[in-house]
């Protein structure tokens, strides 16, 4: 249970943090690295960013524990 709270509290918070970091920074300068993400509405591309790394997460949170379930498997 703590895990699980642990795993959802992370990916809560990790999310708007990566949106954030890519728009701060990712926006600045003249030829920005993310030209379609920066030429949208600010907070468009936050929230935009912000669900797009919640699903990368959380796909790669479902793919670790079945990896682990099966790597646990046989023993």
């Amino acid at each position: 249970m703590l895990r699980g709270l642990i795993y959802g509290l992370s990916i809560l918070h990790l999310g708007p943090g990566f949106a954030f970091a890519v728009v701060a920074f990712g926006c600045d300068g003249a030829a920005p690295a993310l030209e379609n993400i920066c030429q949208q509405d600010t907070f468009a591309a936050f929230i935009k960013l912000t669900l797009t790394a919640w699903a990368v997460m959380i796909t790669a949170l479902l793919l670790k524990m079945k990896i682990t379930k099966y790597m646990n498997k046989n023993k």
